[in-house]
C-alpha cells in the first residue's frame, strides 16, 4: 500500500471483532476543464417569489416548466431551480409561504427577461403580490404584480433584521 492509504484496522462492536473498510486518501486535481463548462453561464440572476395560498400545490411544476420553456425558446436563459420558502415577517409577525423560482439570464441586463416575465406570468395565473427580484446597475430592485398590473423598479422594503432584503 502507498503512503496515502490508511490500512484496515480491527475494532470491537458489541464484543465481536470487525474490520473497518479501507479508506483511501487521494489527492485529485479539480482544475476546471473547459470541455465540460456550463454553456449558459449566468450573466444576470433573477428570482421570482410567488405567494402560495393555503391549498396551492402544483405537483407537476407546470408553471416552472412553462417559464423555462419560454426562456429557452427565446434564448434568454433558463430556470435553475425552484422551491418553497417563507417570506419576511409581516406586521403581525406571521411569515407567508411563497414559491421561489431562480432564473439564470443570458443577457447582461435584465430588461428582455423582465419583458418576457411581465407578459408570461399573468397567463400562468401568477397571484397578486408576485415579485420579480433582480439587480440593475448594482442596485437590488423588484417588480410587483398588483391589481393594476406591474409596479416596476421598486426598492425592496426593509425588514426586521438590518437593511433591505438581499438578493
Amino acid at each position: 500500500m502507498g503512503a496515502d492509504c490508511r490500512p484496515a484496522t480491527a475494532c470491537r462492536y458489541r464484543g465481536k471483532a470487525r474490520t473497518r473498510h479501507l479508506v483511501y486518501k487521494h489527492t485529485m486535481d479539480f482544475t476546471p476543464d473547459p470541455r465540460y463548462a456550463h454553456q449558459s453561464t449566468p450573466q444576470c440572476f433573477i428570482y421570482l417569489r410567488l405567494p402560495l395560498g393555503k391549498h396551492d400545490y402544483d405537483p407537476l411544476h407546470q408553471r416552472e416548466n412553462a417559464i423555462d420553456q419560454a426562456l429557452r425558446t427565446q434564448g434568454l436563459g433558463e430556470v435553475l431551480g425552484w422551491g418553497e420558502s417563507l417570506g419576511e415577517a409581516n406586521a403581525g409577525g406571521r411569515r407567508h409561504a411563497c414559491l421561489r423560482i431562480d432564473i439564470s439570464a443570458r443577457t447582461p441586463v435584465p430588461t428582455p427577461v423582465l419583458a418576457l416575465l411581465h407578459q408570461l406570468l399573468p397567463t400562468l395565473q401568477a397571484p397578486l403580490g408576485t415579485e420579480i427580484h433582480y439587480q440593475h446597475a448594482g442596485q437590488h430592485l423588484l417588480d410587483t404584480l398588483g391589481t393594476s398590473g406591474w409596479h416596476c423598479a421598486q426598492s425592496p422594503q426593509a425588514h426586521g433584521r438590518s437593511g433591505p432584503a438581499t438578493i
